[in-house]
This record gives structure tokens, sequence and C-alpha cells, in this order.
């Protein structure tokens, strides 16, 4: 590894961990985001009485934490042209997996109604409703309950807009003809975390 990956590294988790203690501060003083759940959703849980962290405030948690590393990656290395590496999608993608291969209870992906790849399109309703909510309001998040595979989850979509222009660039060049293009400052898709709601 060299010097400049190192400190990258180093940067990265220091950002994270700063995300982190700023997310701590906030929900200590009872500060909460803009958010929305549909009619067809359940609502947003309650604060714990107990003083623990709510589902609501570890989702957000995740979230900045996600937020920051693909912004500081975006700003480092930017997109490289094909096959020259691995583009800022694609690594969030492989990151997720390796999350869920580590074990990890929450789960977090990056979803898209235009996806470039099919992976990444909606793949549950509250995940589509999501997306669709933060399309129309991109500077708020999305917060519903579902189940899978029997178990309950508190679900958010949080709106993500490219950190560089060469990320629009990259989904522009992968839509098919015809299609609508991308712009710099608009919501491509939204990050879905997930966190169990029972164990």
């Amino acid at each position: 590894m060299t010097l400049n990956a190192r400190n990258r590294v180093a940067l990265t988790t220091a950002l994270s961990l700063a995300a982190l203690l700023a997310v701590a501060a906030l929900s200590i003083a009872g500060q909460g985001s803009k958010a929305a759940t549909s009619a067809g959703d359940a609502a947003a849980l309650p604060p714990p009485s107990n003083g623990a962290i709510s589902p609501q405030d570890q989702a957000d948690a995740l979230h900045y934490i996600i937020s920051a590393d693909r912004e500081i990656f975006g700003q480092t290395d930017g997109v490289r042209p094909t096959g020259a590496g691995r583009s800022p999608c694609e690594l969030l993608r492989r990151a997720a997996e390796s999350v869920q291969n580590k074990g990890a209870e929450f789960s977090y992906a990056l979803r898209s109604l235009r996806p470039g790849d099919e992976r990444n399109g909606p793949q549950t309703e509250l995940e589509q409703r999501g997306l669709d909510f933060i399309a129309a309001h991109p500077t708020q998040n999305y917060y519903g309950q579902e189940m899978l595979g029997g178990r309950r989850y508190f679900t958010a979509v949080y709106p993500d807009q490219p950190a560089v222009a060469s990320c629009v660039d990259c989904h522009n060049r992968r839509a098919p003809a015809g299609a609508s293009r991308h712009r710099v400052g608009e919501v491509m898709g939204g990050i879905v975390v997930r966190v169990p709601l029972e164990f």
C-alpha cells in the first residue's frame, strides 16, 4: 500500500468516526432529520424510553458513515475510465456484500429508479415507495417498516446525489438510447439502510 493510499484510508476512517460522533451528539440533543412515511407504512418508531439508541438513529448514523466514505472516494479517485478500476457504485455494492458476509445484522444498498445495473433497482415495495418519494422530495428521507424473511426491519431510504461530475457522466454513458440524461446535483437514486427490529 502506498503512502497516499494509506493517507486516504486514514482520512476516510477519521471522517467516518467524526460522522458517527456527530450523529450521537445530534441524537442526544434530540434533533432529527426531515422524514416521511406513506399511509401504507407503519409509523417510525418512537425513541426508546430507556436511553437506548433508536432504530432511526442507528440507520441515520450508518448513512452518515456510508455517505462520508462515498464522498471522499469520489473526491480522491473519481470515476476511472472503463477497465481502469471500480466505480463508486460498484465499490459500495461490494462493501455492502462484504459487511453481510461478515454476519452484520444491518444491511445497506444503493438503489435507483433508473439503475445502470439491474441489481441496483428497487427490490421491495418499500424501496419503490421510498425512491419515488425522495425523487419528488430530494431534501427529505423516507422511513418505514417491512417484513423480510420472517423478520421485521426498520428501513430508511436516503437521497443520493453524485459527489463528482464523473459519476453523472458514467451513468449517462450506461443509459439506454433515448433515456433522459442525469444532471449534476439531481438525486440519482437512494441509499437504503435496514436495521432489524427483532433478533
